[in-house]
């Protein structure tokens, strides 16, 4: 396999997220974003935010997704 090849079913590789990010919103949660491991495998995540709520303190937690793929609604701290 050549190195283009390689490169290009690297890039078609698809990585489920480690975490879901979810914020406080009125009285629910609302998924923001995800979280993966490193691709390099060092300790850390990156993370991705795809939604900002209106009137949010910038607060959010991370929670692992279930074995359905659909996010664990967090409980009330």
């Amino acid at each position: 396999m050549s190195v283009v090849e390689r490169t290009r079913a690297k890039l078609r590789e698809v990585r489920n997220p480690v975490y879901l990010a979810f914020a406080k919103v009125g009285g629910g949660w609302q998924k923001i974003g995800a979280a993966w491991n490193f691709k390099s495998g060092e300790n850390g995540y990156s993370l991705q935010i795809t939604a900002i709520p209106l009137n949010w303190d910038g607060r959010f937690i991370l929670a692992m997704p279930t074995e359905s793929g659909e996010p664990q609604e967090p409980r009330e701290d």
